[in-house]
C-alpha cells in the first residue's frame, strides 16, 4: 500500500473512530499483502468484543490454533490502538477504550451475526472461569450473544453478589454492563436487569437520591416486558430513592408494592430460596419506614417476619454468608426498635447477636470491604447501646474499632458517598464518648472532621435528605462543645444551623417523625444558648416550641418511650425559663409532671442510665423550686 492510498483509507474514514481503529493496520503495516491486512483487520475486531484478549482468548475468538493466535496478536501490539494489559497475564493486551467501543457498536450495527458469534465464542470461552473478572466477562458477552439468558444470568448473578461479592467486583460489573446501556445494545428484559444492577451499584455508594428518574424509568420498562421479578426490584429501588430524598410516604407506597409482589413469587414458588429472600428483604425495607415515621410497633412486626424468613434460611443452609448477613441486619433493625422502647437489655443481645455473626464473617474473607463495613457499624450500634448504660468504658472501644474500619474503608475508594458518610458518624461517635468523658478538645476535633465530611456530602449532593440531616447533626455536636467551653457566639451560630437545616427537612415532609424529633431538639439546643444568655423570652418561645412537637409526636405512639423522654425533658427546660422569670407556680408544675413521666419510664427500663440521671436532675430543680416558692409566699 502506497502513501497515497493510506491517506485515502484516512480521508474514507471520515473522522468514524471504528474505521479509524482499522485504518491503523494498514498504517502500521503497509508492505504486508492485503490477505494478511485483513485477516489482521479482523483480528483487531475480534479483539474488541472483549475487555482484554491474550492468545487463549484470540484463538477462540477466531477459531484458531494458539501458534496462528500468538502471530496475530504480535501483529495487533504494533498497532497505536492497542496496549499491553498486564493485570491479567503478561501477553494479555486490550483495545483503547474509545476504539474497543466504536469497533463493538459498528459490527453490532453492521455485521450483527458476526457480533452475536464472537459474543458467543466469548462467552463459551469465560463460562469455566470461577473468578469474579472471569465472571464479569462472561455474564457480558452472554447478554450481546443471548440476551433473554443474560437476563437470567445477571439476575441471579445480581442476587447472589449482593450477599456475598466484594464492593469492587460489583462496582467492576456495573462498570462493564454501563457500557452496553451506553452503547445501546440491549432491549428488553435484559436491558432492564443491565439497567437494575448499575442502578443499585451506585445506590450502595450512597446516590439513591440522584436515581430517581432511572428508577421510574426502570419500573416502566419492567412492567413493558412484563417481568414481574423486575418489577418488583424496580419498586425497592424506587422506594430507596424516596427515602433517601425524605420522601416517607412514597417510600413506603414503593416498598409495599415490592412486598405484595414478593409475596405473590414466594406463594408461587415456595420453594425458591431466592424469592424467599426477596420477601425477608421487602418486609425489611417496609420496617425501616415505620421505624422513620416514629412507628416502632409496626417496625417490630415487619422486623420480626424478616427475621423469621432470615432464621429459616439459615437453619436450611448455614453455610450461605448471604442468610447470615440477613439476619444480621435484621437483628440489627430490631435492636434499634427496643432501644428507642428503652428496652435496653433486649438491644444489647440483638447487637452482640449481629456483631458475633459478622466477626464470623469478616474472619472467612477479610479482604472483603462490604463485609468490614457491616463489622464496623455492628461495633457502632453496641457502643450506643453501652452509652445509654452509662458504660463508656466499654463504649469507647467499640467506636474506636468503628472509626478504625472506616478510616480504612474511606481511604480505599474516597469516591464512594456511603462509606465517607459512615467515616463521619464515626469521628461523631468517638466525639460523644470524649465529650462525656469532660475531654472538650479532643471531642472537638473529632466533631469538626465529622463536619467537614458532611459538608462535603452535602454541598456535593443537595438533594440528599440524609447528607442534609447529617450536616445539620454535626453542627449540633460542634455547637454543644462550643457552649460547654463558654464560646457562646461559635455555639449560637453553629445551633443556628441546625435549627435552618431542620427547619427545611420538617417543611419537606411533616410525616418524617425522626425530622420532627430532632426539628424539636434543635430548638431545645438554641433555647439553652438564650437560657444562658437570660434572653428568657426567646428561650421560653423555643421550648414552647419543643414542647408543642414533642407532645405531637409523643401523642402519636404512647409506646415510645424515647418521644415520652422528649416531652418530659421539654416540660423541663420549659420549666427552666418560667422558674428564671419569677413564675415558680407554671414551673413547679411542668416539673411534677417531667418527674412522673421518668418515674414511668425508669420502670420501664431501670438499666437505662441517661433516664435516671434525667430524672435525679429534675427532681432537684423542683425541690429547689418549691423552696423559692416557699420563701417567696414567707416573704410577702
Amino acid at each position: 500500500m502506497d502513501p497515497a492510498e493510506l491517506l485515502q483509507a484516512l480521508r474514507n474514514a471520515q473522522g468514524d473512530p471504528a474505521k479509524l481503529a482499522l485504518a491503523t493496520v494498514d498504517i502500521a503495516n503497509p508492505a504486508l499483502p492485503d490477505a494478511e491486512r485483513a485477516a489482521l483487520r479482523a483480528a483487531l475486531g475480534a479483539a474488541a468484543v472483549p475487555h482484554w484478549c491474550d492468545e487463549a482468548v484470540l484463538a477462540a475468538l477466531l477459531e484458531i490454533s494458539k501458534q496462528e493466535s500468538a502471530v496475530r496478536l504480535a501483529g495487533l501490539r504494533k498497532l497505536s490502538v492497542v496496549e499491553p494489559f498486564p493485570a491479567r497475564g503478561g501477553d494479555a493486551v486490550n483495545v483503547h477504550e474509545a476504539s474497543r467501543l466504536a469497533l463493538r457498536s459498528r459490527m453490532a450495527a453492521d455485521e450483527p451475526d458476526r457480533f452475536r458469534t464472537l459474543s458467543a465464542r466469548a462467552t463459551a470461552h469465560f463460562a469455566d472461569d470461577p473468578t469474579p473478572a472471569g465472571r464479569v466477562e462472561w455474564t457480558y458477552h452472554l447478554l450481546c450473544a443471548d440476551p433473554e439468558s443474560g437476563a437470567d444470568v445477571l439476575e441471579k448473578l445480581d442476587r447472589d453478589w449482593t450477599s456475598s461479592a466484594h464492593p469492587e467486583d460489583r462496582y467492576a460489573l456495573a462498570t462493564a454492563l454501563s457500557e452496553l446501556e451506553d452503547s445501546k445494545l440491549l432491549e428488553g428484559r435484559a436491558r432492564v436487569w443491565v439497567l437494575l444492577m448499575t442502578a443499585w451499584t451506585r445506590e450502595s455508594r450512597g446516590e439513591a437520591a440522584q436515581l430517581s428518574k432511572t428508577a421510574e424509568s426502570i419500573l416502566g420498562l419492567a412492567r413493558l416486558v412484563a417481568d414481574v421479578g423486575a418489577e418488583a426490584d424496580a419498586q425497592a429501588l424506587l422506594g430507596a430513592v424516596f427515602q433517601a430524598q425524605g420522601k416517607l410516604a412514597e417510600a413506603q407506597a414503593a416498598f409495599e408494592q415490592d412486598l405484595a409482589i414478593s409475596r405473590r413469587l414466594v406463594e408461587q414458588s415456595p420453594s425458591d430460596v431466592g424469592w424467599q429472600r426477596k420477601l425477608a428483604a421487602a418486609h425489611s425495607r417496609v420496617g425501616d419506614v415505620y421505624q422513620a415515621k416514629g412507628k416502632p410497633a409496626e417496625a417490630q412486626a415487619a422486623f420480626e417476619k424478616s427475621l423469621a424468613i432470615f432464621r429459616s434460611l439459615t437453619e436450611h443452609d448455614p453455610s450461605t454468608a448471604g442468610w447470615k448477613r440477613g439476619l444480621t441486619a435484621v437483628h440489627l433493625r430490631l435492636g434499634a426498635v427496643y432501644q428507642v422502647q428503652g428496652r435496653l437489655a433486649e438491644a444489647q443481645a440483638a447487637f452482640e447477636e449481629c456483631l458475633s455473626i459478622r466477626l464470623s464473617l469478616a474472619e472467612q474473607d477479610p479482604s472483603n470491604a462490604g463485609w468490614q463495613r457491616e463489622l464496623a457499624n455492628a461495633h457502632s450500634w453496641l457502643g450506643d447501646v453501652y452509652t445509654a448504660q452509662g458504660k463508656l468504658t466499654k463504649a469507647q472501644p467499640a467506636f474506636e474499632r468503628f472509626l478504625e474500619i472506616f478510616r480504612l474503608l474511606a481511604e480505599q475508594d474516597p469516591g464512594n458517598a456511603s462509606w465517607q458518610r459512615d467515616f463521619a458518624v464515626a469521628h461523631s461517635r468517638v466525639g460523644d464518648v470524649y465529650r462525656a468523658q469532660r475531654k472538650p478538645a479532643e471531642a472537638q476535633a473529632a466533631f469538626e472532621e465529622c463536619l467537614s465530611i458532611c459538608r462535603r456530602l452535602a454541598e456535593q449532593d443537595p438533594s440528599n435528605a440524609d447528607w442534609q440531616r447529617e450536616l445539620a447533626v454535626a453542627h449540633s455536636r460542634v455547637g454543644a462543645v462550643h457552649q460547654e467551653q463558654g464560646k457562646v457566639a461559635e455555639a449560637q451560630a453553629a445551633f443556628e444551623e441546625d435549627l435552618a437545616i431542620f427547619r427545611r427537612l420538617a417543611e419537606r415532609d411533616p410525616t418524617n417523625a425522626g425530622w420532627q424529633r430532632d426539628l424539636a431538639v434543635a430548638h431545645s439546643r438554641l433555647g439553652d444558648v438564650y437560657q444562658g444568655q437570660r434572653n428568657f423570652t426567646k428561650a421560653q418561645a423555643l421550648y414552647e416550641e419543643y414542647l408543642a412537637i414533642s407532645r405531637r409526636l409523643a401523642e402519636r405512639d404512647l409506646g415510645n418511650a424515647d418521644w415520652q423522654r422528649g416531652v418530659a425533658v421539654a416540660q423541663s427546660r420549659l420549666g427552666g425559663a418560667y422558674r428564671a422569670q419569677g413564675k415558680l407556680t407554671d414551673a413547679i408544675a411542668l416539673y411534677e409532671e417531667a418527674v412522673g413521666a421518668f418515674e414511668a419510664l425508669t420502670a420501664i427500663a431501670p438499666d437505662f442510665a441517661q433516664w435516671r440521671q434525667d430524672k435525679a436532675r429534675i427532681e432537684r430543680k423542683l425541690a429547689q423550686c418549691r423552696l423559692e416558692a416557699s420563701e417567696s409566699e414567707q416573704s410577702s
